[in-house]
């Protein structure tokens, strides 16, 4: 998907690619771990209250996310 291992990573590049850019930018290193824990809060602070079905399937989108992958991206950017 536009160069990315799959829809899922791209669209968490997609979506917060600028804000990680900004980040690595006032110093912050964004590293694998730091877009998880990005993620996992965007999802868990916006996910409370869904459908359970749409909650397994947000679950199963979330680990296909190679987030090796995108902080790959921005070391190499940085």
């Amino acid at each position: 998907m536009n160069g990315w291992k799959n829809k899922e990573t791209w669209l968490v590049n997609l979506w917060l690619g600028d804000t990680f850019t900004e980040q690595a930018e006032d110093g912050q290193k964004i590293t694998e771990g730091f877009i998880r824990e990005t993620v996992e809060y965007l999802v868990d602070s916006t996910g409370h209250g869904c459908d359970p079905m749409v909650r397994d399937l947000l679950n199963c989108a979330l680990s296909e996310i190679d987030y090796r992958e995108i902080a790959k991206h921005y070391v190499s950017d940085g």
